[in-house]
């Protein structure tokens, strides 16, 4: 029983890493891969190969990622950028390819979510609250960390939706919503908190055109009005006072704020995209920054901050990767959509998908969150958690 318990803990340990962990520490993506392996080599000893025969049929989601892998080598071996990382990719490839579905239930998604709450509000309320750190000096990237907190939130309110008549899994999906806005709110992460703010609005309108119980109703829109309220309150001095004021020294023609950073990044990568629309520069377009500098088309702040990219994902991503970049992100977004189509999932499944989606473009929209290894994990586990989710009973 012991060896049993064991074996059944090494299998489950990286699906809570890649919801947990692996965000939260430093190097958390090169554990991810040392715990999957061993989980690999304790699957194939315990099941042997049926579940992996069983995995590979019509299991689309996966077919997509394995395709995008073999994109991003190619893209990689002739303009040195990749598409998508292969290393968190085959993680979760190899991982739920051999994995038995049914080992990862119910409980195990609720309780695994709980803890990265915990963990992700744990780290930012140190690195806050205890160190007084400002966020850009935060052990970790402050942006992409919210938007993991962001994708914990989403379907830690899904599995609350789904799992409304299972009160354990109820109760923990909810503290693990609240506790991950917590979260979100203590990196001071303004698109991600706008992001949050339209799931918040999408989740109202759902209660609204759902027939439940007006008590439910009611009980829902308050919390919501409640919670929205609180997060606009807390937060407004950056969502509000430093926006008007970023937007204000971009008109003078100072680019040192963020937002005035951001405004001039996309101008800038406006003015690149024609030159190389159809394959981008890959992650070599310095010097086609250097040239927009030397022709005045750009401003020395500007130049001098050496972009790693340009702070908006369908941009970035153009600049990058020009069309083709722009259709394969696409196509990875909408995906999911296609798969619904070709199952019978419930309305509530689709929905997570959509706001899912929806956090990552909003977010997307000032960042570039797919681009961080540890965000990719944490959506498309997420994502085809709620593809293959068929029943109320297990996943």
């Amino acid at each position: 029983m012991l060896k049993d318990k064991l074996a059944l803990f090494l299998i489950i340990f990286p699906f809570t890493w890649m919801v947990s962990g692996q965000f939260v520490f430093e190097n958390g993506d090169k554990i991810l891969v040392i715990v999957t392996l061993i989980a690999l080599v304790t699957i194939l000893l315990k099941y042997g190969f049926a579940p992996f025969k069983n995995n590979l049929k019509n299991n689309y989601y996966i077919y997509l990622l394995i395709a995008f892998s073999f994109i991003s080598i190619i893209y990689n071996y002739f303009y040195n950028s990749d598409i998508i990382n292969i290393r968190s990719a085959l993680c979760v490839i190899l991982y739920f390819l051999f994995i038995p579905l049914n080992v990862i239930s119910t409980r195990v998604i609720a309780y695994s979510t709980f803890i990265g709450s915990i963990g992700a509000a744990s780290f930012a309320f140190w690195q806050k609250n205890i160190l007084h750190l400002d966020r850009a000096a935060w052990q970790l990237n402050a942006i992409p960390y919210a938007t993991c907190c962001l994708i914990l939130m989403i379907s830690a309110i899904m599995f609350s939706i789904i799992y409304k008549d299972k009160k354990e899994t109820l109760i923990i999906s909810i503290l693990s919503g609240v506790i991950s806005f917590y979260a979100i709110i203590l990196t001071d992460s303004r698109g991600v908190l706008i992001a949050a703010f339209a799931i918040f609005l999408c989740l109202l309108l759902y209660v609204l055109t759902t027939k439940i119980s007006l008590k439910i109703k009611i009980t829902t829109i308050t919390i919501l009005v409640v919670i929205t309220t609180l997060g606009i309150y807390t937060t407004k001095d950056r969502l509000i006072h430093e926006t008007r004021q970023g937007l204000s020294q971009y008109e003078q023609g100072n680019y040192l704020s963020n937002t005035a950073s951001r405004l001039a990044m996309w101008k800038a990568a406006l003015l690149l995209i024609p030159q190389k629309p159809i394959t981008g520069f890959g992650d070599e377009f310095e010097p086609a920054i250097e040239k927009l500098y030397q022709e005045k088309k750009i401003s020395s702040q500007l130049y001098n901050l050496k972009l790693p990219h340009f702070h908006n994902q369908f941009i970035d991503i153009t600049v990058k990767h020009g069309v083709i970049g722009l259709v394969l992100l696409l196509l990875f977004l909408l995906f999911p959509y296609y798969i619904l189509q070709k199952t019978q999932c419930s309305k509530e499944t689709k929905f997570a998908i959509l706001l899912l989606t929806i956090g990552i473009v909003v977010s997307g929209l000032t960042d570039v969150p797919l681009e961080f290894k540890q965000v990719f994990t944490l959506f498309t586990v997420f994502t085809y958690i709620f593809l293959k989710n068929k029943s109320p009973t297990s996943v």
